[in-house]
C-alpha cells in the first residue's frame, strides 16, 4: 500500500513540476501515468501515446478534464465512472470528491487537487493581470 501512495504521490509532484518525479514513474515502469500527466499539461505526443497504447480511458479522461461533455459520457458508458468522477473533481465538485472518497481513489483525488490548484492559480494570475493592469508595480 506506501508503494502504491508513492506512486501517487511522485504523480503529484510531476504534475507540481517535479521533473525528476515524472522519470522515476518512467523507470519503475508507470508509463501510462506519466504520460497521462504530461497530457493534462496539453503535451500531444502523450496524448498520442495514451491512445496508441491502448489506454483510451485515460485519453478520454484527459479531454474530459480538459472540458469534453461528450467525453464524461464516452467514460460512463464504457464503465468508467471513477475516471468521469475524477474529471469532476479535478473542477472542485463535491459530488465527485465524495464519490472518489467513498471508493478509497485517494491517489487520484490527490491528481485531481494538484489539477484544480493548478487551474486555480492560472485564472487567480490571469484575473490579477487583468486587474493590474495599469499598475506597474504589480
Amino acid at each position: 500500500m506506501e508503494q502504491h501512495l508513492k506512486i501517487w504521490e511522485q504523480a503529484a509532484a510531476y504534475l507540481r513540476g517535479d521533473e525528476a518525479a515524472g522519470e522515476w514513474l518512467k523507470q519503475i515502469g508507470m508509463h501510462e501515468l506519466f504520460h497521462f500527466i504530461d497530457a493534462i499539461e496539453h503535451v500531444e505526443l502523450s496524448f498520442k501515446w495514451l491512445r496508441d497504447n491502448g489506454h483510451n480511458e485515460l485519453a478520454a479522461t484527459v479531454d474530459a478534464v480538459h472540458g469534453n461533455a461528450n467525453a464524461k459520457v464516452w467514460l460512463m458508458k464504457q464503465g468508467f465512472p471513477m475516471l468521469s468522477a475524477f474529471a469532476d473533481a479535478c473542477d472542485g465538485n463535491k459530488t465527485a470528491v465524495a464519490y472518489l472518497l467513498k471508493n478509497n481513489e485517494r491517489g487520484w483525488l490527490l491528481i485531481a487537487k494538484e489539477v484544480a490548484l493548478k487551474e486555480k492559480k492560472k485564472d487567480k494570475g490571469f484575473l490579477g493581470g487583468l486587474l493590474n493592469l495599469g499598475n506597474p508595480y504589480a
